[in-house]
């Protein structure tokens, strides 16, 4: 099935999934992926290229697996409507806009704490907030500009039954994320505002997209 994929949703699954391997493979020698993660600029471990390596890693095999087949189904639309090119560009703004709006979270929540938006490396940020990893925050971008694209198409969204048209599905889902991302659930270490980041640069690259085509 893999070989009929578009070129750019099938190279991405296929880094997931080597990304993944290395996640569990590379402890057992020794040598720690953490270096991969994405960490909050002011902290010792943050590294230029972790912000597009975080989006390859993942926290368990539910993650990745949740992600992948998401990603699966709106990415394998969305591309084959937009082209290779232009989907790579959505998939990866989207990530860097995910990125975005954590740092911003982050940095108020720092700054709540500390008085400082970076405090420098004598507070150890990770043990109050660990660093972001997965392709959620893109995936929210591809999934957004798919709402977009196609708002009349009907979906089914995990355990609900019924059919819902994208254009109502895919802002409630986003909703959730604001939601449970102002309640900042002590038990909740999911990156709600990345995927809040994402989905807001999907739509806004999509809509500025359509406009060209006009």
């Amino acid at each position: 099935m893999i070989q009929n994929l578009p070129t750019g949703l099938k190279n991405i699954l296929i880094i997931m999934g080597l990304g993944a391997m290395a996640q569990f493979a590379l402890p057992k020698i020794g040598v720690d992926p953490a270096s991969w993660y994405l960490y909050y600029p002011d902290s010792s471990n943050f590294r230029i290229w972790q912000l597009v390596t975080h989006i390859f890693c993942h926290g368990g095999i539910g993650h990745i697996l949740f992600n992948a087949f998401a990603l699966f189904s709106f990415g394998m639309v969305v591309e084959n409507r937009l082209g290779t090119k232009k989907f790579l560009q959505l998939f990866f703004l989207s990530g860097l806009g995910a990125v975005l709006l954590h740092f911003i979270w982050m940095g108020i929540q720092i700054h709540s704490s500390t008085g400082f938006f970076f405090p420098g490396h004598a507070l150890n940020l990770e043990l109050f907030y660990p660093p972001m990893l997965g392709a959620s925050g893109a995936l929210y971008g591809v999934m957004t500009a798919f709402g977009v694209l196609y708002p009349n198409e009907t979906m089914i969204f995990l355990f609900i039954p019924y059919p819902i048209k994208a254009k109502y599905l895919i802002p409630i889902i986003v909703g959730l994320d604001v939601l449970l991302g102002v309640v900042d659930l002590s038990s909740d270490n999911i990156a709600h505002f990345a995927h809040i980041g994402g989905a807001i640069f999907g739509f806004i690259i999509i809509k500025i997209w359509q406009k060209n085509w006009k």
